[in-house]
């Protein structure tokens, strides 16, 4: 070989013996850092939570409670007093359920408000209070359900025995003037007491009177409905004008072409008022806008006592469907109603319900009674998406009922506590009663409790095994990198033993090639 040849031989060498020397320092910064991560993963691994089963000790407590007549009270706090001028020992809290009667708000998606009209006949009551006038002396007397009233007279022994008596529990009667006071005598024999002027408030129509009599022993009041139909004369023309139901009624005049399109269609659903005499016929227009029609015979009949009437009635353009249930009108003489109605309004003082000054609707469903304002199934029947389907894809609605909830009523008291040799309380008295009750004591597992930390404990377990498969995953990878790494160094150390051999052969050359070619001497 000769001197240049091995003298470049010897510096390839030198090149890639310095490049396996780089490379197996690469490598062994790559396995510094590979010891870095699994340091971390077992540090990680380290800081491992093991989660832990809850006992259900950790959820069991000592509950007290009594009975306070039919009602199951349960405390659940006892906090110590101390120095209480009273000499009450603790401050107790406790509580018991009840059934509120609560007004409830609902939402009606979709609630296929149907409107129309609204054609009904209702049947008019006949009066409880009629009246005579004396031809000649001009006197009026007045009958109750068919009985003749007379003006009291207190040299009556009876009368006045039953006065004395119903007046000491009425201050209305206490108060009255006597020229006011009537009496009556029913069909069983009983005596009444009424007021006059109540009677001619009954009379017209205006308000009830009040019937005043005694049940057995005990003094007793009754109410009388306020007639159903009231009359009155104009002194000056004679005229006689009626109210049926409060509302003022005028003569139907069938040249008035609102009034007759009112009467013809309640004429189509009820054939027998177009046979009346339309001279015969009166109308009024009620709170609601609905027109009244009713003859001058019912009129009669009702005012003399002797027949209910028939009262005819037309409602233009208003809710009278709910899907498939048929609507009425919200009635406040109907007692379950009213009593619904009021709770309603003071549960949602601030809802376009308790705000309408229009007609209430109502309607039943699985038992139920439900509550809705005009306004709101306006809203509904008008704000549906396709004009030619009125009752599809409604905005919803809101609609009310009231029932009973069952409502934690929770209070707040001092009390005294005695308690036994074993530290458990025996007995209590509550400062604003002299009731001294027993306590009874329960061990009470909350189970929900117990049952939600044995979930929370069970994904903990998951996410724990999870996080386990995980680092163990990552230190299979990071040993298999090690691994691959070691191998190549060992190869890179092969190697680097082989270039070094090699390199002592090629300086050898070159010595001898130094030695043969410069050297003249030995």
């Amino acid at each position: 070989m000769g001197m240049a040849a091995s003298q470049a031989r010897y510096l390839g060498l030198t090149a890639r013996k310095t490049n396996v020397e780089y490379e197996g320092q690469q490598i062994n910064q790559a396995r510094t850092a590979l010891a870095n991560q699994s340091a971390n993963t077992f540090n990680e691994l380290l800081a491992l939570e093991v989660p832990t089963a809850p006992s259900t000790q950790d959820y069991t407590t000592t509950q007290y409670s009594y009975e306070d007549g039919t009602v199951a009270e349960t405390i659940t706090e006892m906090t110590p007093l101390e120095n209480d001028p009273d000499g009450y020992n603790y401050l107790v809290t406790h509580y018991h359920y009840s059934d509120v009667f609560t007004g409830i708000e609902n939402i009606k998606r979709n609630p296929q408000v149907y409107v129309s009209d609204r054609i009904e006949k209702n049947e008019v009551d006949k009066n409880k209070v009629g009246s005579k006038t004396d031809e000649v002396t001009g006197a009026t007397t007045y009958t109750v359900r068919g009985y003749e009233c007379k003006a009291y007279d207190e040299t009556d022994p009876a009368q006045k025995d039953l006065f004395d008596t119903l007046s000491s529990s009425y201050t209305a009667l206490q108060e009255a003037d006597p020229t006011d006071l009537m009496t009556y005598t029913d069909s069983g024999g009983k005596l009444h007491i009424v007021l006059n002027s109540e009677l001619e408030g009954a009379l017209k129509g205006e308000s009830p009177a009040n019937d005043y009599y005694m049940s057995g022993s005990r003094a007793a009041v009754m109410e009388i409905e306020a007639n159903p139909i009231g009359i009155a004369s104009n002194p000056e023309t004679g005229e006689t004008s009626y109210t049926v139901n409060g509302f003022e009624c005028t003569k139907y005049d069938e040249t008035n072409e609102s009034m007759k399109i009112a009467f013809d269609k309640a004429v189509a659903q009820n054939a027998e008022l177009g046979k009346l005499d339309p001279n015969s016929i009166y109308m009024y227009t009620d709170d609601n806008a609905a027109v009244h029609f009713i003859s001058q015979n019912d009129i009669n009949g009702v005012i003399s006592g002797d027949a209910n009437a028939t009262d005819y009635s037309v409602a233009t353009g208003v809710p009278t469907m709910l899907g498939n249930i048929e609507l009425s009108i919200y009635d406040p003489t109907d007692k379950e109603q009213k009593e619904q109605y009021e709770q309603i309004l003071k549960d949602w003082p601030d809802s376009t319900f308790a705000a309408s000054p229009s007609t209430i609707y109502t309607w039943e469903s699985s038992g139920q009674r439900y509550f809705a304002c005009y306004e709101d199934l306006m809203a509904s029947w008008n704000g549906a998406m396709n004009p030619a389907m009125p009752t599809e894809n409604q905005p919803e609605l809101k609609y009310y009922c009231a029932q009973d909830i069952s409502t934690k009523i929770e209070r707040t008291e001092k009390a005294l506590i005695d308690f036994n040799s074993e530290g458990r309380a025996e007995s209590i008295r509550y400062e604003n009663s002299s009731a001294v009750r027993t306590l009874k004591t329960e061990t009470i597992t909350d189970e929900a409790a117990y049952d939600d930390a044995m979930n929370q404990y069970y994904y903990d377990q998951q996410v724990y095994e999870k996080k386990i498969e995980d680092i163990n995953a990552k230190t299979k990878k990071i040993q298999e990198q090690d691994r691959t790494l070691e191998l190549r160094l060992r190869q890179l150390d092969t190697e680097q033993e082989a270039l070094q051999t090699e390199m002592e052969a090629v300086a050898k050359v070159i010595e001898k090639n130094i030695e043969s070619t410069f050297k003249t001497f030995e």
